[in-house]
């Protein structure tokens, strides 16, 4: 029962922790642009937090000790955000000849849905991996 309530107390942390990271690495920030009704900017939030949810689900799942959960736990949320730095890099140079932070920025829901899904793809495929 102990280890139950550490698993989950830990999960938390790293979940709450990378909903207030995020917006400190992000070129945008989220939760102004959530304050101003900014549909495009919660899609790509609420996917990027199901995304990490879920990878932290994988890491306590298949976990042997609470160090082997956090350090796949941060690897999950580190893969997260380099998932979007990604996506600003494609979107600037191939698909929209623009950043992808300024189309959440001019809340631009095409491209927010495409990446929400997107990352709780890159989720589902990694999160087997986590603890291989």
């Amino acid at each position: 029962m102990a280890m139950f309530f550490l698993y989950s107390f830990l999960g938390f942390l790293l979940l709450v922790g990378s909903i207030f990271l995020i917006p400190l690495v992000t070129p945008h920030n989220e939760w102004e642009l959530i304050k101003q009704k900014n549909r495009s900017a919660v899609i790509v939030f609420a996917g990027q937090i199901y995304a990490i949810s879920n990878n932290l689900y994988s890491a306590i799942a298949n976990s042997v000790s609470i160090p082997d959960f956090l350090i796949f736990g941060a690897v999950a949320i580190i893969w997260q955000i380099l998932l979007f730095f990604l996506v600003e890099i494609a979107t600037a140079s191939i698909f929209y000849k623009q950043r992808f932070s300024q189309l959440i920025v001019n809340n631009q829901l095409e491209p927010s849905i495409l990446f929400a899904v997107f990352a709780v793809s890159v989720s589902n495929v990694i999160s087997p991996s986590l603890i291989s």
